[in-house]
């Protein structure tokens, strides 16, 4: 029986869920996911940002061209053990899972494309690692993730931009056909472009009045009131809907850690709860045993 209880009791321990795999090596994890690790490595895409700059600005002849070139490699060297790093950390699973490690291995990719010196055209990649910064720094991740996620709402107003736009070019170029801007479509545009943008607002009322166009400002007004105030202003606030969005859902997952870190410690709980009870049952056999020793030495001749 005491065997039983305690078969019981192990099985009820046996029968849990086993722990959700991480995947990868904990001590690299601890180690990319500490802070240290992490600014170590912002200062180095910033820092990498700054050398190529100085090299830009002053071109090839710089004194310092030489260990620039040198101090590329070494960031270059840095991007890349931290990339393994990463795969090791989160394992093939996680790491292929995530689009920003994807990111990352593609604008590495890219800089060690330009490392040719041979194609002066390719050189121009090495600062496409300062992207990197953007996948290096939550905040910033969010920001792209809340401008893709509003890509469709961006480009519905576009659309919405592009009509308006276009008739307004049509309208613009049928009234005032015979003034330099207006000539065509294309100037047309042009021009309100420019319009919407308040850049010679006044002067082209003046200059369109002054031709003999009296009411050219009713257009013109109109115009700008609807495009730049109106239509344009949506863009921001679809980036405002998105960025809002992106925020709960980030907040979304932040509950949903916690949910699954409070499970883990819940299971933890039970599980010691279980080997308590296995345990009391192994001490009620002994005690058993025990007594049945003691009875049996006394019922001894």
């Amino acid at each position: 029986m005491g065997t039983a209880s305690v078969g019981a009791a192990g099985g009820a321990s046996n029968t849990r869920a086993p722990a959700r795999p991480r995947g990868g090596l904990r001590f690299i994890a601890w180690v990319t996911e500490s802070a240290v690790f992490q600014v170590f490595i912002v200062l180095c895409i910033i820092a990498n940002a700054a050398a190529l700059g100085v090299d830009a600005h002053y071109g090839t002849a710089n004194p310092w061209h030489a260990y620039i070139e040198q101090a590329d490699n070494i960031f270059l060297a840095i991007f890349t053990v931290e990339i393994i790093l990463e795969f090791l950390a989160q394992g093939p699973r996680r790491y292929v899972a995530n689009g920003w490690n994807w990111f990352d291995v593609i604008v590495v990719g890219l800089a060690y494309v330009a490392v040719n010196p041979a194609i002066s055209a390719l050189r121009t990649l090495r600062v496409v690692r300062v992207f990197r910064l953007i996948s290096a720094v939550p905040q910033m991740r969010r920001v792209v993730e809340a401008l893709f996620s509003a890509m469709p709402g961006i480009l519905a107003t576009f659309a919405v931009l592009a009509v308006v736009f276009y008739i307004g070019a049509v309208m613009a170029t049928t009234l005032f056909h015979a003034e330099e801007g207006f000539r065509d479509l294309g100037e047309s545009a042009l021009s309100l472009f420019a319009l919407t943008q308040f850049d010679g607002w006044g002067d082209t009322i003046s200059r369109l009045q002054a031709a003999g166009y009296p009411y050219a400002w009713a257009f013109v007004m109109g115009f700008t009131i609807i495009a730049a105030f109106a239509v344009l202003n949506l863009f921001i606030g679809v980036i405002v809907d998105a960025v809002q969005e992106t925020r709960d859902q980030v907040q979304a997952e932040i509950r949903e850690d916690v949910a699954d870190i409070e499970e883990d410690v819940e299971g933890i709980a039970e599980m010691q709860e279980d080997a308590a009870t296995v345990q009391k049952s192994i001490l009620e056999e002994v005690r058993a045993l025990r007594a049945e020793i003691a009875a049996l030495r006394a019922a001894r001749p």
